[in-house]
């Protein structure tokens, strides 16, 4: 897909009628636009702190609240540390861009926008090419241990694999990369990264260093000249189990924030 070139629009909302708080839609809209926005920069942020990033490379999205089709996606040229929410570029369902100035990276619109139309549950989609996932997805016949430990688990019957077909600029890739992810979480992509997708920034940021850890776990454990213990099947099932919604885990992204938040890092701004 030719990139996309930038322009300009008014952000449109549909009518100005008044919610029972009070708040018209459009502000009720921009309310949860500017939430995504900054929960996704600070997920830049994060992938910055776990040493997940590749600095200006790699991209992240998520879904526009009550547009179907719109994404916010990752600024092209911008190192991870330095995203805020207002640098977050907005696509229209064509992949335009509407608010920000830029262009997205080059895969991003072609890895993300079919993953969307292919999964309407999906509200954040997270690539990268961190270390250890990566060097087992560049490993001859490799397939993540899902019974390996306890962040292994949380895989367990939901990790899909993509074999290596370059860098990917044309929607035709994207659209069998999302094939491929079918119904699960995770898409190991060989010789490349991974991807990761959740109904939530928060559940999709967390599953994404737990596959780093998971990575880590077994990658140590084969330089250590070991093998894994493998856990029960039963415990990985019940395991995976409780990963959609993040573990039960309801503090991770607020946590989180205030880490960058005592580091007096901006990107709220």
């Amino acid at each position: 897909m030719q990139t996309k070139p930038h322009r300009s629009a008014p952000t449109t909302t549909g009518d100005v009628s008044t919610s029972a708080n009070g708040h018209t839609r459009d502000e009720a809209f921009a309310e949860v636009l500017q939430q995504t926005r900054v929960d996704l920069a600070a997920v830049h942020r994060i992938t910055v702190l776990e040493g997940l990033h590749e600095g200006t490379w790699n991209h992240f999205s998520a879904a526009v609240p009550g547009r179907p089709g719109s994404l916010l996606l990752s600024p092209g040229q911008t190192h991870f540390s330095r995203v805020t929410a207002s640098s977050l570029l907005m696509t229209d369902p064509g992949g335009d861009v509407v608010e920000g100035t830029g262009i997205p990276n080059i895969s991003a619109w072609a890895i993300h926008a079919p993953l969307y139309r292919a999964r309407p549950d999906i509200g954040c989609a997270l690539h990268v090419h961190s270390p250890y996932m990566t060097a087992l997805a560049s490993t001859e016949g490799w397939r993540l241990d899902t019974r390996g430990g306890q962040l292994a688990g949380v895989f367990h019957g939901n990790v899909a694999y993509f074999d290596y077909e370059g860098i990917v600029t044309e929607d035709e890739e994207g659209e069998r990369m999302a094939e491929a992810l079918g119904d699960k979480s995770t898409l190991i992509m060989a010789n490349h990264g991974a991807l990761v997708v959740a109904a939530s920034i928060e559940v999709a940021m967390l599953h994404l260093v737990s596959l780093e850890r998971a990575c880590m776990t077994e990658w140590m454990v084969r330089a250590g000249g070991g093998r894994i213990r493998q856990v029960p099947l039963e415990v990985a099932e019940a395991v995976a189990a409780t990963a959609p919604d993040g573990f039960g885990e309801r503090g991770y992204l607020d946590g989180m924030k205030a880490v960058l938040d005592h580091q007096g890092q901006d990107y709220a701004a």
